[in-house]
């Protein structure tokens, strides 16, 4: 935690959520919520913002009981050192699982969007190089990065405008045909998209500042992630039929393949996945520091480039031989989905309610006061 180049501020934290969460499942998430929970998807949304906004709180509490220790380092005091060596191995594996999934989810979209031609082992080096490059790299550095990948999103958001001349409001109607559990499930279908603010378990060390700064930026975020796929998932809505938006796995890209701006300019969709290239480095990138601070933690290392050189080739090997299909990546959404509970909720929460009833907490609190 001495290191000056690995601390950001409450302010830059904001940005390392919003692109380690936005970026991952954007493009298919609508059809998967929408499968579910149909006009009401933004309730679902909404009620995946709740309970994030929650478990950020959460986290903050328990930084607050540990504030010079990551998730990692707190598993070794509270669950003793075999046990809380077995849970860091967890995280890795939920981390290096979502690594992949970033990956596939980029191949599958790239080869058939843009480079239908290219060979997959190509398209994959562009993510891979980058992930090698960056994924070392200290936090401050990761997070400029973030900072200006940033305003890819408010781009996006921009250009979503161009889709109001073909919106049909009568496709939100009526919300009350869809029942509260059908609600839940959509809820559930979202939470891979979401995941990304569990970063805050290992960053939340490295953050400079106030307690209440950390929180009103952590929330910030939360709020911003929550609204800006609201934003989406409406206009797809909006945009699609019912029996359209079941069918089409990437609405996002089909909408803008279809809208003309200021009748002249068209295939915006080439644009748009050019730009999400890059919020989905963010994505990557995020959860190859978040694993590479979880090897140092559990074999002692100083520095990342040992870590990042495993984690990147393993994952391009892996994604390159393991077959993609629409079904396999839909299976390891919910594969995600159940291990999120386990390590963005059950064992943050464990490591609360232990620390509790054992009296546990750092007696210098520094600057987290």
């Amino acid at each position: 935690m001495e290191n000056k180049k690995e601390s950001i501020s409450s302010f830059q934290m904001f940005f390392f959520i919003i692109l380690a969460t936005i970026g991952e499942g954007i493009l298919s998430f609508p059809n998967l919520v929408y499968k579910d929970a149909r006009q009401a998807s933004w309730i679902s949304i909404l009620i995946t913002g709740s309970i994030a906004l929650f478990l950020v709180l959460t986290y903050v509490y328990l930084h607050r009981r540990f504030p010079r220790k990551t998730i990692y380092e707190i598993c070794l005091v509270m669950f003793g050192k075999w046990l809380g060596r077995f849970i860091i191995v967890g995280y890795l594996i939920y981390f290096f699982l979502i690594c992949m999934n970033i990956n596939r989810l980029y191949m599958e979209t790239i080869s058939s969007w843009i480079l239908t031609s290219t060979p997959l082992s190509v398209i994959l080096l562009l993510i891979f190089m980058l992930g090698m490059y960056l994924g070392k790299e200290n936090l401050r550095i990761i997070t400029r990065f973030f900072q200006l990948s940033f305003w890819i999103i408010i781009f996006l958001m921009f250009m979503n405008l161009g889709s109001l001349p073909y919106l049909h409001w009568k496709y939100l109607f009526p919300i009350n045909e869809v029942s509260f559990p059908n609600i839940l499930k959509g809820s559930r279908s979202s939470i891979p998209s979401f995941l990304g603010f569990d970063s805050l378990l290992i960053i939340l060390p490295f953050v400079k500042g106030t307690i209440k700064s950390k929180v009103k930026f952590a929330i910030l975020s939360i709020v911003f992630i929550t609204f800006t796929y609201i934003y989406v998932v409406l206009t797809c809505i909006l945009f699609f039929s019912s029996k359209e938006l079941i069918l089409i796995p990437q609405p996002i890209l089909y909408l803008f393949k279809s809208i003309t701006i200021f009748g002249v300019i068209e295939r915006l969709d080439l644009i748009i996945v050019s730009l999400w290239i890059v919020m989905m480095m963010t994505s990557y990138v995020s959860y190859i520091y978040l694993t590479n601070i979880g090897f140092c933690t559990l074999f002692h290392l100083k520095k990342r480039t040992i870590p990042t050189i495993i984690l990147t080739v393993l994952v391009y090997f892996l994604v390159l031989f393991i077959p993609v299909s629409r079904e396999s990546i839909i299976a390891q959404f919910k594969l995600i989905t159940i291990l999120s509970a386990i390590f963005s909720v059950g064992i943050p929460l464990l490591a609360i309610i232990s620390s509790i009833l054992l009296h546990r907490k750092d007696m210098d609190e520094g600057e987290s006061q």
